[in-house]
C-alpha cells in the first residue's frame, strides 16, 4: 500500500482514481478498486497506540483487543472501497462525537495514568478528524456519481457476558428510516441467512444487542441524506473473546458470507434507489 497524506487522499477521490494507501499519520487505510455505489468500513478493527502515549495506557494489549473488533477489515476484503480504522479505539473512539471520543474510563476500566496534556489530545482528535474528512469526500463523490451510496458500517461483539440468546448478525436500525429502507433490511437479513455454519446458529436480528446509535451513523445520517448507514454486529465466534486465538475456518465463511451478502444487497439498493442495475459482482474484488 502506498503512503498518502489526507490531501493526497482526498485529490484521488474527487479524480475518482482507483487506489489503495495507508493516510502518512497511519491512522487508518483506503482501498478503493472502482467507484461504486456503497463503501464498507471496520473502524474499530485497529489495535494500534502512537508511540507518544502508549507509556500512559494503563491497559494492556489483550484489555484492548478485547473491546476492539479484531478481523473486521479482514472480512471485507472482496468489497471494492473499504475504510479500516488502524488506530486502537482507546486512542479516540470513531464511534463517538468528537467531545466523547477520548476515554477516560471505558467498559468500567481507567485507560490512562495520567491525564493527556493538551497537544497529546489534539493528536488524537486531528487523527479522528481526518478520518472523517475523508469519509465525506468519499460520500459526496459518490453521491454525485450515482444519487445515492450505501454504507456497511461492520462491527464485532463479545456475548459470552450476555444473559441472552445474542444473533450471529445484529442489524442497528436507530438513523435509518425503516418506511423507506425495510426492503434493503429484508433483503440483507436474507442474503446473510443463506449462509450455513456448522455447530452455529445462523440468527439475524434487527435491534436485539445494539441499536445502531454509533456515531458514524449519527455523522452520514446528519451529512449524507442520500446515503444509508447499516451498522451490522457480528457475534465473536470466530476468536475466543478473552484469549483473542482465532478460528480460521470460522473467519474464512464469515468473509465469503459477508462478500456475498453485502454485494448482492448493494446491487438490490443501487438497482431500487439510485435507479441504475449493477450486478453483484460488480461489488467484489477476487
Amino acid at each position: 500500500m502506498q503512503i498518502l497524506s489526507e490531501k493526497e487522499i482526498v485529490r484521488r477521490i474527487i479524480r475518482q482514481e482507483p487506489f489503495s494507501a495507508v493516510i502518512n499519520t497511519d491512522a487508518f487505510s483506503i482501498k478503493i478498486d472502482r467507484y461504486v455505489p456503497a463503501v464498507s468500513t471496520a473502524i474499530h478493527t485497529g489495535h494500534t497506540v502512537r508511540e507518544q502515549i502508549v507509556g500512559k495506557m494503563l491497559l494492556n494489549g489483550s484489555e484492548r483487543k478485547y473491546e476492539e473488533d479484531p478481523y473486521t477489515g479482514d472480512m471485507l476484503a472482496s468489497f471494492p472501497i473499504v475504510l479500516q480504522g488502524l488506530d486502537s479505539r482507546y486512542q479516540y473512539d470513531l464511534n463517538r462525537p468528537p467531545e466523547l471520543c477520548i476515554y477516560e474510563e471505558a467498559w468500567g476500566k481507567k485507560v490512562w495514568t495520567q491525564p493527556l496534556t493538551s497537544k497529546e489530545r489534539k493528536e488524537s482528535l486531528a487523527r479522528y478528524n481526518s478520518y472523517y474528512r475523508v469519509l465525506h469526500t468519499l460520500l459526496s463523490v459518490i453521491e454525485e456519481k450515482y444519487s445515492r451510496c450505501i454504507v456497511y458500517d461492520l462491527h464485532s461483539y463479545n456475548y459470552k457476558r450476555l444473559e441472552v440468546d445474542a444473533p450471529l448478525f445484529n442489524i442497528g436500525t436507530y438513523y435509518i428510516d425503516k418506511v423507506l429502507y425495510q426492503p434493503v433490511l429484508d433483503h440483507l437479513r436474507r442474503q446473510l441467512l443463506e449462509a450455513d455454519f456448522p455447530d452455529i446458529e445462523n440468527r439475524v436480528a434487527l435491534d436485539e444487542v445494539f441499536f445502531g446509535r454509533g456515531y458514524q451513523s449519527s455523522f452520514i445520517h446528519e451529512n449524507h441524506r442520500n446515503s444509508l448507514c447499516l451498522p451490522l454486529e457480528i457475534k465473536k465466534v470466530y476468536i475466543d473473546e478473552n484469549s483473542g486465538e482465532l478460528d480460521p475456518p470460522i473467519l474464512e465463511t464469515l468473509s465469503r458470507t459477508l462478500g456475498q451478502a453485502l454485494s448482492c444487497n448493494a446491487s438490490y439498493f443501487s438497482g431500487k434507489f439510485s435507479g441504475q442495475e449493477i450486478e453483484c459482482a460488480t461489488f467484489f474484488t477476487d
